[in-house]
C-alpha cells in the first residue's frame, strides 16, 4: 500500500482539545454547573490532593481542562450543535458571557459564541433550518 493511500485510509476519529486554565477546580465547576458538561475523568487517580487536570464532555464534544499548562493563550473551539437558539437561551439564563448571540451567516450556518472563565471562546453552530414553503 502506498504512503498516500495509507494516509487517506487512516481516518481521524475525534479531537479532544486541551484548554489551559488558571484554576481547574473552578473551571470544572463552571463547565459542569453552568455550561452543562459532565466530568468524565480527573487526576485523582494519581493521588493528588487538588485536581489540576480533568476531562469534561457534553454528548460527543469533549474537552480537557489543564491547570498544568502554563500557556498564556486564548483558545477558540467550534462545536456543531442541533439548535443554537435553545443553547443561547439556556446559557443566557445561566449568566454565561455571550460574545455574540445567534445569527445567520451567509455560508448557511447559524452561529453564536460564549467566553469561559479563562477567556477561551466556544463558538456553536448549526445549519440554518430551511423554512417550509406554504402551499398556495
Amino acid at each position: 500500500m502506498s504512503k498516500d493511500r495509507k494516509l487517506r485510509t487512516n481516518r481521524f476519529r475525534k479531537a479532544v482539545p486541551s484548554l489551559p486554565v488558571r484554576d481547574c477546580v473552578r473551571a470544572l465547576r463552571y463547565y459542569c454547573d453552568v455550561l452543562g458538561f459532565k466530568k468524565y475523568f480527573d487526576d485523582a487517580i494519581l493521588g493528588v490532593e487538588r485536581t489540576m487536570f480533568a476531562g469534561v464532555s457534553r454528548n460527543t464534544c469533549s474537552l480537557v481542562l489543564d491547570q498544568h499548562d502554563r500557556q498564556k493563550c486564548r483558545v477558540g473551539i467550534n462545536v456543531r450543535v442541533d439548535d443554537v437558539d435553545s443553547l443561547w437561551r439556556e446559557y443566557r439564563s445561566r449568566g454565561v458571557k455571550i460574545l455574540f448571540p445567534p445569527s445567520n451567516q451567509v455560508w448557511g450556518m447559524r452561529v453564536m459564541a460564549i467566553a469561559d472563565l479563562d477567556g477561551h471562546e466556544l463558538h456553536f453552530s448549526a445549519p440554518i433550518a430551511k423554512r417550509k414553503r406554504r402551499a398556495r
